[in-house]
């Protein structure tokens, strides 16, 4: 890893207003991260070796069948565990090839269905030593790589996409949605936003991927005091801290998964306002009825569906569902929606 690059990082960021700063939800996991950060091995950040990387979705890790059980009979799973490699979890027989194969075929039926590019036409990077990793078809695929799928099945819908669009993420976290996104559509111009750690990691990612003569770095786009040096066609990283350049830049598609929702409205408006009336289309993802109000990990006012549709008052709702993994419904926190809203001039 390249730690100059995350240094000048973590310097801009402190020296960035306060706005920008984590928000309670993850002020723990930001902590945690940067510490642990300069001891990470790149090549296992999906291995499951560093737990903390799950919280913004380096999480590629083999399902493990928990129950509330004694401690003996956990033991005596945790023993055969190594000797039965395919054993039955679930009810009717299932074992994890038949819910790895199910979870496929999901995505196979609703691609066509919503007439997405299909899953079969793209495989998923084995960079960083997945351990959910398996074959089907003869090409690579995990759980998580299926499940960023399904959004793009979702917003393919609306989006319409031709390959040409422009799209700004906040909150590209383990850099899987644009992995998927530009595999399908080689020709996209994509701008990613976070805070320094996942944006380091979501960049050193992303160059395994597609290869560094098609990302545009953090080392030059920190300087940057607008985006006329935007390079068609490439993946541009940028810090949280920097979204006041999309306040006079025009693009396609504003996307946001799963992080809204660990802020408060304030924060989600401020983050807004660069955003209105210069997205063509907006695509969210996020807990339906805000996140955790209590605990150790929470925020401290939820931001709830009806904020999101009250804040993007220049926008029109096109459309808003449950939210869906591959293989089961995203039911944590009340559940999530996803939705697309487009803008009404």
């Amino acid at each position: 890893m390249k730690l100059e690059r995350l240094d000048n990082l973590m310097v801009a960021y402190r020296n960035a207003p306060e706005e920008y700063y984590v928000t309670q939800y993850w002020s723990e996991y930001q902590k945690i991260m940067s510490k642990e950060i300069y001891g990470i091995n790149i090549n296992q950040m999906r291995s499951g070796k560093y737990p903390i990387l799950a919280t913004f979705g380096f999480n590629d890790v083999i399902y493990s069948y928990s129950m509330s059980t004694p401690w003996f009979k956990k033991l005596i799973m945790k023993f055969f565990r190594g000797i039965v490699k395919n054993r039955n979890v679930l009810p009717y027989g299932l074992n994890l090839t038949d819910i790895r194969e199910m979870a496929f075929h999901h995505c196979q039926l609703l691609g066509e269905l919503n007439g997405a590019k299909s899953i079969d036409s793209i495989e998923m990077s084995t960079f960083g030593q997945p351990s959910d990793l398996f074959k089907i078809n003869n090409k690579f695929y995990s759980m998580q790589f299926l499940n960023f799928y399904l959004r793009y099945c979702f917003a393919t819908k609306y989006v319409k996409f031709s390959g040409e669009e422009t799209i700004a993420e906040l909150g590209s976290g383990s850099g899987h949605q644009i992995e998927v996104l530009k595999k399908l559509y080689p020709d996209q111009t994509v701008l990613c936003f976070d805070l320094p750690v996942p944006i380091f990691l979501c960049e050193t990612y992303l160059s395994e991927v597609f290869g560094k003569e098609n990302i545009v770095s953090t080392e030059e786009t920190l300087g940057w005091n607008d985006l006329k040096n935007i390079q068609k066609g490439k993946i541009h990283f940028f810090g949280n801290w920097q979204m006041p350049l999309l306040e006079n830049f025009n693009y396609d598609l504003f996307w946001n998964a799963a992080s809204f929702g660990e802020m408060e409205p304030g924060v989600v408006m401020n983050y807004l306002k660069y955003v209105q009336e210069k997205a063509r289309l907006i695509y969210l993802l996020q807990a339906r009825q805000g996140k955790e109000s209590r605990g150790r990990i929470h925020v401290n006012k939820q931001t709830k569906f009806g904020d999101y549709n009250d804040m993007l008052s220049a926008y029109k709702l096109i459309n808003q569902e449950d939210a869906y993994f591959a293989h089961k419904r995203m039911s944590q926190s009340g559940g999530y929606f996803q939705a697309i809203w487009e803008y009404k001039n």
